[in-house]
């Protein structure tokens, strides 16, 4: 039987991120939960329909106020910092309503970086940034050593800017790593009922990992690319294989 609950115990969360960090699929698990509601990029959304910051935020003060009554335990959305139009506003509204923080990141920045330009790859055939199809799979592929590099650098600010925003909230925060979702999964997902304050419940996601884990069945030109990096902390990224 679904249980309702009162809006003054509903939990509101935000799930943050960068790209390529499984927030796509953690919001696939959670929408298969019937205590959560979980909406995907809708900043981004009214971002590419040229909304300004002030529609954004009235947007999520709606989202965040829920009905009387409601099926739901817990709501929440997910968003990349660069989509935030009024990060002021943004973070107002995140302490009057005392949102939840799932900050969700990766800690090879490496196969970030790769799953980034696969992502790309797979958009432009398919026209989905995330896999749900085995046949659509790409074949492996060969990868520009200065993009990777540019992608890299790019990827080692957004692990630094997300940290130093989310440092600064004074709200609950529960930190999801990519890695530890891969391999552990059901242990995450507790952890993650157990923060919103849901019932546990065998959920199911939808997307499939679109690059796979070990590297040199992706990159054509995987030792040309690992080469650059040797001696530096990133080149046991390249060879870490944890499936």
């Amino acid at each position: 039987m679904r249980k309702f609950f009162f809006s003054s115990k509903v939990t509101p969360f935000i799930i943050l991120f960068i790209e390529r960090d499984g927030s796509t699929y953690m919001i696939s698990l959670m929408t298969s939960h019937p205590q959560i509601q979980s909406v995907y990029e809708r900043f981004a959304v009214l971002k590419q329909k040229g909304a300004s910051g002030k529609d954004q935020i009235d947007w999520a003060r709606k989202f965040y106020t829920p009905s009387f009554i409601t099926k739901y335990k817990a709501s929440g959305f997910k968003t990349k910092l660069v989509d935030i139009l009024d990060k002021d506003s943004f973070i107002q509204l995140l302490l009057e309503k005392n949102v939840r923080i799932i900050q969700m990141q990766r800690r090879n920045q490496v196969k970030a970086v790769i799953s980034r330009i696969n992502a790309k790859r797979l958009h432009d055939v398919t026209g989905n940034w995330n896999l749900y199809n085995e046949k659509e799979r790409l074949p492996a592929f060969e990868i520009d050593p200065d993009v990777f590099h540019q992608y890299l650098l790019e990827r080692i600010q957004a692990d630094e800017d997300l940290n130093n925003f989310t440092k600064e909230l004074n709200l609950p925060k529960l930190k999801i790593v990519y890695e530890e979702l891969l391999v552990n999964r059901d242990v995450v997902l507790s952890r993650v009922f157990d923060f919103l304050g849901v019932d546990p419940f065998p959920v199911e996601g939808k997307t499939l990992k679109n690059t796979s884990d070990d590297l040199r069945d992706v990159v054509l030109n995987f030792e040309q690319l690992r080469s650059k990096y040797l001696n530096t902390p990133f080149e046991t990224m390249f060879d870490e294989v944890l499936i």
